[in-house]
């Protein structure tokens, strides 16, 4: 299905749930059933064709095509059988948790189940990420009892609250309640089987898989765009029941917390981990670390911006989940920064608190030892030439003096690099990336002469316009301590906030409309920039290869835009959605870059043959 049609199909549904929920259920419980219907038909086909060749091969009447049709026959019956037992129940990562090394943990969960009179949980797991899900698996393949999962993120416990874990509770307890939460969970199980199944007949040489892969092909895409409605309603319905047992203003700055918290571990946190391998060669771990780091607010800054970006964005089909601006205007809360979380929930494990710690940490250690190891030695080269700068100083170019603060800055980020910038511009005043390393290392400077700074960057510089703009608002917004605000600057500054936001966002319109092969040329990246990307891509074991291409857009001459195509052959759709997303927020490029997921839209042929050499792999 063309990716206009699944749109289309997708407005539909989203209009029949508006216009009249419980018949839009029906059309998608009917379709539903449509292809638990095509697998027992073929059952029955090849059950039926089966006998009657056995029945001509017993009786001697039988030719040579007979036995052909019974092959087929029970090549069909197998691949349909195979497609009612497509497993779901993968292992989950991580470790299960009994009530006997968690009671408390385990009081709350079944305080929460009670009030939202939710089903029992079979199992409850601890992994490493900061999130938190719940799922029902059958026994069976398709068939069979479900098995209700619940799964807690080590760092969620430590980052919320009781209250605010409890909202995160329900809502994912809401998934699961009444008869709508039953049936949600049904047709969740039977997307994610459907588009299983669709993937694994796509390998299928046989003619009988052939048969069922034709029509997968058809039904999957639609099945998806009619059911996308109901998906997105769930999500909706599950924070109402969240807001009913702790308040709309506890679940609300439940979501914000999580929202930016998450952002901080994405963009700062793994990037200032990963900094250790400059001084140790042996990896060391992040949960020690991050148990009390997210207990400490995030700098208001920071939380200020990120925030301001989560609630631009906008729900696309490729999440079911709401955005948070629409989440937060279901609730009925203001989109605010809320009072952060002062106690973690980590006591909730109990006396095993710390050693669940000590256990991720060197689960986490081991996994990523050999990236550890790979980071240390780049970052050791990295000193080297460090050092080759500072005996030659007196003789460095403007470009090299930016380069060697920068290396500084990525072997130890709070090294003081002032002095090479200010070099550097003595050198070159209008050198933008000496201007905007200044910003950035000295934010402690008078305001009127950080001010100047970014003039001169704006003016400089279109592709650090929107940083200059933003970064002078939230100066301006608030200036020193017994300082009166410069309404005249601030209001000019704001003017260029909505000139610099209105460049981007038709720089990112351009950006993301395909062809994707056409107007790319080699990346413009310098060796340190170059290195920071490979470091995050590293993040992400999922990606084999990477081939990064800058895109030259002709409306959009004086900026610099990006192409990162992905090689993640083992992730699925929602996977690959995920990981587009945190690239986005993690990639620290001169200009805008769109991930790209290497697949039916992308092929890998023509990435090889158009996207000059990988970065990565």
């Amino acid at each position: 299905m063309e990716q206009a049609d699944f749109i289309h199909h997708v407005r539909v549904s989203e209009y029949l749930s508006a216009e009249d929920p419980t018949a839009y259920r029906r059309r998608v419980a009917w379709f539903a059933g449509l292809g638990y219907a095509w697998i027992g038909g073929c059952l029955l086909v090849s059950i039926w064709l089966a006998t009657w060749a056995i029945q001509h091969l017993t009786t001697g009447r039988a030719r040579a095509g007979t036995l052909f049709l019974l092959i087929g026959a029970v090549g069909l019956g197998w691949t349909s059988l195979r497609s009612l037992w497509v497993r779901l129940d993968a292992k989950p990562e991580g470790h299960r948790l009994t009530k006997q090394q968690a009671p408390a943990l385990f009081k709350l969960i079944s305080q929460v189940r009670r009030k939202v009179k939710g089903p029992k949980l079979d199992e409850v797991w601890l992994d490493d990420r900061f999130n938190a899900s719940i799922s029902q698996v059958p026994r069976f393949g398709l068939l069979g009892r479900p098995v209700n999962r619940l799964t807690i993120g080590l760092p969620l416990l430590m980052a919320l609250d009781v209250p605010r874990l409890s909202a995160v509770l329900a809502h994912e307890y809401g998934h699961l309640r009444g008869n709508h939460g039953r049936f949600a969970a049904w047709i969740y199980r039977t997307r994610l089987s459907w588009m299983r199944m669709n993937e694994r007949l796509a390998e299928d040489d046989s003619i009988s898989g052939w048969l069922n892969a034709r029509f997968m092909h058809w039904y999957v895409p639609r099945f998806l765009a009619r059911s996308f409605a109901l998906a997105r309603q769930d999500e909706y319905e599950a924070d109402r029941i969240s807001a009913r047992l702790v308040g709309a203003a506890t679940a609300g700055a439940a979501l914000v917390e999580i929202d930016i918290k998450g952002t901080w571990i994405g963009e700062q946190f793994w990037r200032q981990h990963w900094q250790g391998a400059t001084d140790h060669a042996l990896p060391t771990g992040p949960f020690k670390a991050l148990r009390h780091l997210l207990l400490s607010p995030p700098e208001e800054g920071f939380a200020r911006e990120a925030l301001r970006r989560s609630l631009k964005e906008l729900s696309n089909i490729d999440d079911t989940h709401p955005v948070l601006k629409e989440r937060l205007g279901a609730l009925k809360v203001p989109a605010n920064l809320p009072e952060w979380s002062h106690k973690g929930s980590l006591a909730l494990l109990g006396p095993e608190a710390e050693a669940w710690v000590q256990r991720f940490d060197q689960a986490w250690c081991k996994d990523q030892a050999k990236t550890w190891k790979a980071q240390h030695q780049r970052q050791q080269a990295l000193k080297q030439r460090v050092e080759g700068w500072r005996a030659r100083a007196e003789t460095l170019g403007t470009d090299e003096m930016v380069l060697w603060a920068r290396c500084e800055r990525r072997l130890h980020s709070d090294v003081d690099v002032v002095k090479l910038y200010q070099r550097a511009l003595e050198r070159n005043p209008a050198h933008a990336d000496a201007l905007l390393g200044l910003v950035q290392a000295c934010e402690d400077a008078p305001l009127a002469l950080r001010l100047s700074w970014l003039d001169q960057l704006w003016l400089r510089s279109p592709d650090h316009r929107h940083f200059a703009a933003r970064k002078a608002v939230a100066w301006l917004e608030r200036p020193p301590h017994g300082a009166e605000p410069d309404a005249i600057a601030l209001k000019q500054w704001r003017q260029r906030v909505k000139d610099a936001q209105a460049a981007d966002d038709a720089l990112w319109q351009a950006l993301t409309e395909p062809p994707w092969f056409t107007q790319l040329q080699r990346h413009d990246l310098d060796e340190v920039q170059i290195e920071d990307t490979r470091e995050v891509l590293g993040w992400h074991p999922a990606i084999r290869q990477a081939w990064l291409c800058r895109r030259r857009l002709p409306e959009h001459s004086d900026r610099r835009a990006y192409l990162l195509f992905v090689d993640v052959p083992d992730l699925n759709n929602a996977q690959r959605a995920g990981l587009c997303h945190q690239l986005i927020h993690q990639l620290d490029l001169p200009g805008p870059a769109i991930p790209l997921c290497i697949g039916d839209e992308v092929p890998m042929a023509e990435v090889k043959r158009s996207a000059f050499s990988p970065i990565v792999g």
